[in-house]
């Protein structure tokens, strides 16, 4: 086996949306997928998500135990060979920083209606690949349409009520759930 295929998912407190995004896509891949998160903010650092995030992620039988805000670094970036992040400013504010990572740099629910499409189009990842294989064929098909799909991102749930936590929690398991089975499967 490789090593395993390395997500980032990133927001700005590493409080809210992307321990969300995080735990989710760990809870529907297995040890082949790390998942681990960062915040381009660093006010939040050492703290837990949000009360509405931990509780959106039990519910629906995601771990939320154990997690502790980190400020984003270079390391980070350099260490994954997806990026996952909430909003359009993330983008910038990651490429801007590490213009080495564009193409391996997406909304999270940009990428989660490429990938639902190329899994409807018969996407096939290399015969014999293990999780890293399958992701970086994934990122690499996907990174020559993002230019036909909308930038849709992630509000922002800090202090809003449970159903806006909710709502995002929506969002990301939409996005999510397709970019698992082709990490998971072999389309």
């Amino acid at each position: 086996m490789t090593s395993p295929f390395s997500v980032l998912h990133v927001c700005t407190g590493n409080i809210c949306r992307s321990p969300m995004s995080e735990r989710i896509l760990d809870g529907l891949t297995g040890d082949d997928v790390f998942n681990h998160g960062a915040g381009t903010g660093s006010w939040h650092v050492g703290d837990d998500m949000q009360a509405g995030s931990r509780h959106e992620l039990d519910t629906r039988g995601f771990v939320s135990a154990g997690h502790r805000a980190r400020h984003l670094e270079r390391a980070h970036v350099e260490a994954s060979d997806l990026i996952l992040v909430a909003t359009e400013d993330h983008v910038d504010y990651i490429t801007e920083r590490f213009p080495e990572v564009l193409g391996r740099t997406f909304l999270v629910r940009q990428f989660g209606f490429i990938v639902a499409d190329l899994i409807e189009e018969g996407f096939a990842a290399p015969a014999g690949g293990d999780a890293a294989v399958r992701g970086k064929a994934l990122v690499n098909a996907a990174a020559e349409r993002t230019v036909d799909y909308p930038l849709v991102g992630l509000s922002d749930p800090w202090g809003m009520d449970q159903a806006t936590y909710a709502r995002i929690a929506d969002q990301l398991e939409e996005a999510l759930k397709p970019v698992a089975l082709a990490l998971e499967s072999r389309l």
